[in-house]
């Protein structure tokens, strides 16, 4: 992609700008890739936490200890009444034994079940998140009618997972921010090559009444072709990376997900790209003002 902006400077000929279009490309696609995989962690948590915090497993083992009997019906009646009239339950259901084998699915591997298979009596429970449920009196309440009985609280595991969630996105962004600086270091670095290579055309255009703002209009014009076609070349690894992810997971080609990581593609290459030019500008400025840039 070429854009038509005359130049004083004859900029193809500076062997330090070969490569700076690759160059823009890659770390703009690392930078993208970076934030994707932060959003993606962060989301999958927060995905965690609408479904299982608030959610109670009370689990009666088949074999409750020193007896082989699984619960009677009076005491899955007496349990599930127990349960519903404790403060901050919202919702009991028990479990059936299809519904626990759809959760031990991952881990069978087609594996075939037998018949007499000791299923555990498990109850999902809904709580109120603004009520804090006295967990110890319910469990003393429960052991009463079955000694093995056990509460299964899915927030505190939560809580270390969200800890490492937000860690991990934390992470995330400090290493885009590594990535900006890392383009910023390398546009003043180049910059100041290209001055030094062009410092006649430099001088001509100050003798005849050019401006610093001028000359450095050009320079932002140039690296901000150099950073739209190092976009476009971010933006098709992207692509071919949400594609070739979403092909893996087996995934619709086109959803929510896709178009939201696109989404943050593009306007990572859109700050990168205003970043170079805010960089350019301002760095030959600062090098023109105080003639620094001669080697």
């Amino acid at each position: 992609m070429a854009l038509a902006f005359q130049y004083d400077f004859n900029f193809k000929t500076d062997k330090t700008n070969k490569f700076i279009t690759i160059v823009f490309g890659f770390l703009i696609y690392c930078m993208s890739i970076t934030f994707m995989s932060g959003i993606f962690t962060y989301s999958l948590t927060n995905n965690w936490d609408k479904s299982l915090n608030g959610q109670l497993t009370v689990e009666f083992p088949s074999h409750s200890e020193g007896t082989n009997a699984t619960l009677t019906e009076k005491q899955l009646n007496e349990v599930t009444r127990l349960l519903q009239e404790t403060n901050g339950v919202l919702k009991v259901r028990k479990l059936k034994e299809a519904d626990i084998l759809k959760i031990l699915e991952p881990w069978l591997n087609s594996t075939a079940i037998p018949d007499d298979f000791p299923f555990p009596v498990l109850f999902d429970v809904e709580v109120d998140r603004r009520v804090d449920v006295d967990l110890l009196g319910l469990s003393s309440k429960l052991m009463k009618i079955s000694q093995g009985v056990r509460i299964h609280n899915h927030a505190n595991w939560y809580a270390s997972i969200a800890k490492i969630s937000k860690g991990l996105f934390g992470f995330s962004v400090l290493l885009a921010a590594l990535i900006l600086l890392t383009v910023c270091s390398t546009i003043i670095f180049i910059i100041k090559k290209t001055l030094s290579n062009h410092r006649d055309v430099v001088k001509i255009l100050q003798l005849i009444g050019a401006r610093n703002k001028y000359i450095a209009t050009q320079f932002k014009r140039y690296y901000f072709s150099i950073s739209l076609k190092g976009a476009w070349i971010s933006l098709i690894l992207s692509i071919m990376t949400i594609l070739g992810i979403t092909y893996l997971v087996g995934a619709n080609w086109i959803n929510l997900d896709n178009i939201k990581y696109l989404g943050v593609s593009i306007l990572v290459s859109v700050i990168v790209i205003a970043v170079v030019m805010i960089t350019s500008q301002n760095t030959v400025l600062y090098f023109l003002k105080n003639e620094d840039w001669l080697d």
